[in-house]
């Protein structure tokens, strides 16, 4: 506590009392709310945009798209494939994630260090995507999704993205569901630029069933 008012003719404080009888006198006439004055006009003009404009899926023509009742039962079996790994039941073994022949890539040589290339010259076993955690598998998820958007799609390619997809926990936290929204995307712009069903286009309608439907991301 210090008392008496400040003296300012005396030059710089001379003390600590002196120096603090100086900081009350002017917090004592600094307004309590403090209004800002500015032209909301040119405000506007300056800033930038917080969100970005994000286009919508592209579409494509009718006869590109699976039929409903494929997507039916797709997902039937998508979702009767989801709950053995769900439960981490990793003895039993499904066709769609196991490779035909029966490679020996051990769940480490599948970590997050190991280049998304080299990975995609195997196919997945379900021991070893069960060897990777749950946010391993999304980031590794988007790692593919993001480098496959300059490039075509190949089986071993749709092999890992079903697999991880297969794998990727719900409810979906804000990782998931952004790498789910850029497959979907991804798999629409390129099947927009086809004319015709060829094998590509039957993977890319797989993915975007997946992204789309199941995970529910065309209703979001």
């Amino acid at each position: 506590m210090v008392e008496g008012e400040p003296n300012f003719d005396s030059g710089p404080p001379e003390d600590g009392l002196e120096f603090l009888r100086r900081v009350r006198w002017e917090a004592a006439r600094i307004p309590k709310v403090k209004v800002a004055k500015f032209d909301r006009s040119k405000l506007n003009e300056e800033q930038s945009v917080y969100m970005p404009q994000i286009p919508d899926i592209a579409s494509c023509p009718e006869h590109l798209l699976p039929l409903k009742q494929w997507e039916d039962a797709f997902l039937a079996d998508f979702s009767e494939l989801r709950l053995p790994i769900d439960n981490n039941e990793s003895s039993i073994e499904r066709p769609s994630l196991v490779n035909a022949e029966d490679h020996k890539t051990s769940a480490s040589n599948l970590s997050l260090r190991t280049s998304v290339i080299d990975i995609s010259c195997n196919n997945p076993t379900l021991s070893a995507v069960l060897g990777l955690s749950s946010v391993s598998r999304v980031s590794l998820l988007r790692k593919f999704i993001s480098s496959l958007e300059t490039m075509s799609l190949s089986r071993s390619d749709c092999a890992w993205l079903f697999a991880l997809c297969a794998a990727v926990d719900t409810p979906l936290d804000a990782d998931a569901s952004a790498a789910l929204w850029s497959q979907l995307r991804w798999c629409a712009s390129l099947r927009v630029e086809k004319s015709e069903i060829d094998d590509e286009v039957i993977l890319l309608n797989i993915l975007a069933t997946i992204s789309g439907q199941y995970f529910g991301r065309l209703e979001t």
